[in-house]
């Protein structure tokens, strides 16, 4: 695959004839799985796939919810090009299960594209694509796209905010991004840029809205390191362990800083953890030497107060480095009370739960923990309301459509392009599956398409609604009852009840017997009443609806109910 770089600038002949389309298949109304499409002359670009991670209240099993590819795939043969904004899994984590089905270019810059060719080597699909980079400010034609790549600040180096010239004006797709004015690597949002852009007239700005419920500026990333060399100069004789995304590099390298200041080893643990260090250091991103870091294998060679453990896990993953220290579970790493544990992180919606049981077993072993609730341990990599005003004074366009988050979010962020002046009319608060269609000056929503949840669990993908469903009715238990006929169509002996975690049969045998007997009667009255007595599937519907009856009203539980009608003709 060898795409043009050309980009000429699109013609202003036949601009009131052209249409732009853009469908949003993720990332209107969850934090996670996005991706939005653009279509130019019967072209598709994507901008992002990525994954949401599994609510296992909600959604048990699962372990990544992913765009849906239905409408994708009906249109393969006219997607020339997939752009990454950046390389976080939100954006970033669902690529390889995009080329599973449809082959394409990926573009991005040299670190999202570095994070991109690790998946997609994994996943043995490195056949269906090539790895473009676009250097910050170039223009790059993809098929019928003219694609600039905007430098914007976030918390992985080197994110983008992809800037399309179209026939009927420029659409700008921030990604996820703040206003960092000392950003760690120096590398700032380029609001001038964006202002010309502005200038020149901006059809469409499409915006993350995550922290617009959120008034002020996001804290910029260097005040985190400052924290960070307070606190391990304040414990020079234990052992640090330090949790934060894999991929939230800025903060690796302030880690790295504070732990070499203090001539401690830095020992990256977690799969993701070191393949993202080994592939910044490569690129030059993470300014670490190569004697200063050293494998969890080593751990023992060292005395704890030479030792920085940095680590994946600060979201409480089942299965991640920091998860099983705090279990016991980890092969090298036994937290006690010599330990300081420092997640750097701030709980993703949803995770909650699963970080605040992990903080507890941490201070079951006498691990001193700190979170952002203690310290300024973590600061968003999100813009909050005053840095999203600066970007809506920079661009001033015609249309707006907030992305990027939950859907109060998203009617956060268009209620503050209301307040700076734009017409209600041009805010569009939309969700997932929504399409519209800019012809010259105007924009037109359509019907949409569709745009459910698609499931990965394991290796597997996509389990139906109904087997969440099913997964779900399981959580209250499971009742299984066995009816024994025989020839004339009469119970045979009773009914038999066997549960799984519906209630202790031992300590419960009242509900259990009268549950028994509610059954009984079930199938006599099928006998009584049936016109055939040995239609076994009818005798089954009347028992699992009587067995339902009777457990809903006398226990208030809905477990699952299966039956079987066994026949001795």
């Amino acid at each position: 695959m060898n795409p043009s770089r050309s980009a000429p600038g699109p013609s202003a002949a036949g601009a009131s004839r052209a249409t732009v389309r853009v469908t949003f298949l993720g990332g209107l109304g969850d934090v996670g799985r996005n991706c939005t499409v653009v279509e130019c002359d019967g072209r598709l670009l994507v901008i992002d796939f990525g994954v949401m991670f599994g609510d296992p209240a909600i959604m048990p099993g699962v372990q990544h919810v992913l765009p849906d590819m239905g409408w994708l795939a009906s249109r393969a043969r006219d997607v020339v090009g997939l752009v990454v904004t950046h390389g976080h899994e939100d954006h970033l984590g669902g690529v390889p299960h995009f080329l599973r089905t449809i082959e394409v270019p990926l573009y991005g810059s040299a670190l999202t594209m570095a994070l991109a060719e690790h998946k997609v080597t994994e996943a043995r699909l490195e056949d269906r694509t090539s790895f473009n980079v676009i250097e910050d400010g170039e223009r790059r034609r993809i098929g019928p796209f003219d694609v600039e790549a905007v430098p914007i600040t976030h918390s992985v180096p080197q994110s983008l905010c992809i800037v399309l010239h179209t026939p009927v004006g420029a659409l700008v797709h921030t990604g996820d991004f703040k206003i960092d004015e000392s950003p760690v690597d120096g590398r700032l949002t380029d609001l001038e840029r964006l202002r010309v852009l502005g200038d020149e007239g901006i059809a469409l700005l499409m915006a993350d809205s995550t922290n617009a419920d959120r008034p002020g500026r996001t804290a910029s990333e260097t005040r985190i390191g400052a924290t960070l060399r307070r606190l391990f100069s304040e414990r020079p004789d234990r052992r640090l362990v330090v949790s934060c995304f894999a991929s939230h590099l800025h903060r690796v390298q302030q880690v790295c800083d504070a732990a070499v200041a203090q001539r401690r080893v830095v020992v990256p643990a977690g799969r993701s953890m070191v393949n993202n260090v080994r592939i910044a250091r490569g690129l030059g991103l993470l300014d670490v030497s190569q004697n200063c870091l050293f494998g969890v294998e080593q751990l023992d060679t060292f005395d704890p107060a030479e030792v920085c453990v940095i680590c994946t896990g600060s979201q409480g993953e089942p299965g991640s480095a920091l998860a099983q220290i705090a279990a016991g579970a980890h092969s090298q790493i036994t937290p006690g009370p010599d330990d300081t544990v420092i997640l750097s992180s701030h709980p993703i919606p949803g995770n909650e739960r699963a970080v605040f049981r992990m903080v507890s077993r941490l201070a079951r072993s006498g691990a001193e923990v700190i979170h952002d609730g203690h310290e300024q341990v973590h600061t968003s990599g999100h813009a909050q309301r005053d840095e999203l005003r600066e970007l809506h004074q920079a661009c001033r366009p015609r249309w707006f459509v907030p992305i990027e988050g939950e859907f109060h979010m998203l009617a956060r962020h268009a209620q503050l392009a209301r307040e700076l002046g734009m017409d209600a009319e041009r805010v569009l608060t939309l969700t997932d599956g929504a399409q519209i269609t800019l012809t010259g000056s105007d924009l037109r929503v359509g019907a949409g398409v569709p745009a459910p949840y698609h499931y990965v669990d394991g290796t597997l993908e996509d389990p139906d609604a109904g087997v969440i469903e099913e997964r779900l009715a399981l959580t209250a238990g499971y009742v299984h009852v066995t009816v024994v006929l025989d020839r004339h169509g009469r119970l045979a002996a009773p009914p038999d009840i066997a549960t799984r975690g519906w209630l202790d049969m031992t300590k419960h045998r009242d509900v259990v017997k009268a549950l028994t007997g509610e059954v009984a009667r079930a199938a006599e009255r099928h006998h009584n009443t049936a016109r055939s007595r040995h239609d076994t599937d009818e005798i089954e519907r009347a028992v699992r609806r009587a067995a339902g009856r009777f457990i809903g009203t006398r226990t208030r539980r809905r477990p699952a109910i299966s039956a079987a009608v066994i026949s001795l003709d």
